[in-house]
């Protein structure tokens, strides 16, 4: 399947006009790791379809495409970037906006949850982190984010809130919390009033 954009250095070219505009200074692990999420959630949003010809690599400092990540180091860069289509640059800003002001810790968090990367990392030290994979690893795709970098979906399409209870309120004494085995609270209710039989007749 062809990827979106012809290069990674043209997402690199995109990302670096968004850092420019904003004043913002990124350095090449964290542009990777936007490179990795785009690539994700593009994949998940269209049929595991790679946004990018880019192969990424699980390492135990995050996703790294090496090839890209050298360059970056030695300050590759090109001149006539090709501009991302409406598509691609709905990703790109998506993702800008859910993640480049996250600092190292919430980065961990994200890729501590990301069943592909551990995947990847359980076949062997370096292991490409095959596109299918990161396509199932962020199931909601871009409708997932809602405006927040830690938003993602249960399996059954309910969303969560990585860091937040999924408990609207602290249960009273009356209710017990179970949890399922996807991780959601389940609250035993009991109604206020009881409803008897003869209530049920006309």
């Amino acid at each position: 399947m062809r990827p979106a954009i012809r290069s990674t250095f043209d997402i690199i070219s995109w990302l670096d006009n968004q850092c420019q505009q904003t004043g913002t200074v990124l350095p090449p692990s964290i542009l990777m790791k936007l490179l990795y999420l785009a690539q994700a959630l593009y994949a998940a949003d269209n049929k595991k379809a790679k946004l990018m010809p880019a192969t990424f690599l699980a390492t135990d400092v995050g996703p790294i495409e090496p090839d890209l990540f050298l360059a970056l180091e030695a300050g590759v860069k090109i001149a006539d970037a090709v501009s991302p289509s409406p598509a691609v640059e709905e990703t790109l800003t998506a993702v800008w906006e859910a993640y480049s002001n996250l600092d190292d810790t919430q980065f961990d968090a994200v890729f501590d949850a990301d069943v592909a990367l551990k995947t990847a990392k359980a076949r062997g030290r370096n292991c490409e982190i095959l596109v299918g994979e990161m396509a199932g690893a962020y199931p909601g795709g871009m409708s997932a984010l809602n405006g927040s970098s830690l938003v993602s979906k249960f399996p059954d399409g309910s969303p969560y809130k990585v860091g937040h209870s999924n408990l609207d309120a602290v249960p009273s004494s009356s209710q017990e919390v179970r949890f399922t085995g996807d991780g959601r609270s389940v609250t035993k209710w009991t109604p206020k009033k009881k409803v008897r039989s003869k209530d049920l007749k006309d």
